[in-house]
């Protein structure tokens, strides 16, 4: 009984082990972990000069990620502003302006940081005419255009902006918000008698070579008392440059601050 006890213990180890040899069933493998794209660079855009108190504007903190895509991320990131003299800036990137002066609005995001300068000088608005009256065109309006214009030669590469000839674009723009330095009347106009049509299927926003000036004593967004000018020549083709035409009553004009005041 002994001896046959011996030979039972081995046997049972060896089926022990050719169990033990099997391969187990196997489930369905485990999805893939997918890292979130993360921030490479931030970039902090928006209006950044400004001409009376309580005026506001949205900030974009514009990040690219490691994917290739560019996202605004000004709902996430935290923001901040070094003086608050000048203006005050939301947790969503929101500035609201106070005093004149200059300040730095800056944006966090993934350890990435961004600023942007913000300049605040209140400007000068001619007084409103007598009824029935309407204010007269403007004296040196040509100097200051030509003037303007010459400060920034660099922006008139981008005078026509994804081939748009009704958006408004940044040489434009640089050239109204200094003439806003001199009088809050100057805008944009909207160009009323153009539809999308015109525009390569995209809405109108404002005439991309023109200027226009409320000579009333309405509200300026919306007016249709204004004086027109035309400041670029060869708009959107291959040689835009410099020119000054008053065509004021030639065609419909509407003044737009084109979403930017």
């Amino acid at each position: 009984m002994r001896q046959l006890r011996r030979l039972a213990i081995p046997a049972l180890v060896l089926a022990a082990s050719a169990c033990g040899n099997e391969n187990p069933p196997q489930g369905p493998a485990a999805p893939a972990v997918v890292s979130p794209a993360r921030v490479v660079s931030l970039q902090v855009t928006g209006p950044n000069s400004f001409y009376q108190r309580g005026q506001t504007a949205q900030l974009a903190a514009l990040a690219t990620l490691s994917n290739g895509f560019v996202e605004d991320r000004a709902a996430s990131a935290t923001w901040q502003i070094d003086n608050g003299a000048v203006a005050s800036v939301s947790t969503s990137g929101m500035v609201t302006i106070g005093g004149e002066g200059v300040a730095t609005v800056s944006a966090t995001l993934q350890e990435k940081r961004a600023t942007m300068a913000v300049l605040v000088q209140y400007a000068y608005r001619a007084p409103n005419p007598a009824p029935g009256q309407q204010l007269p065109f403007p004296a040196n309006v040509q100097a200051l255009v030509t003037q303007f214009a010459n400060e920034r030669p660099d922006l008139l590469a981008q005078s026509c902006p994804r081939g748009l000839k009704y958006v408004n674009n940044p040489w434009q723009d640089y050239i109204i918000d200094r003439l806003r330095t001199v009088d809050l009347r100057w805008g944009y106009n909207a160009k009323p008698t153009r539809t999308a049509a015109d525009n390569g299927g995209v809405p109108v926003v404002a005439a991309g070579d023109e200027i226009a000036y409320n000579f009333t004593a309405s509200p300026d967004e919306g007016s249709t008392g204004v004086y027109l000018i035309d400041i670029l020549e060869g708009h959107c083709g291959p040689t835009p440059r410099l020119t000054y035409r008053v065509f004021t009553g030639e065609e419909p004009g509407r003044w737009t601050g084109a979403g930017r005041f």
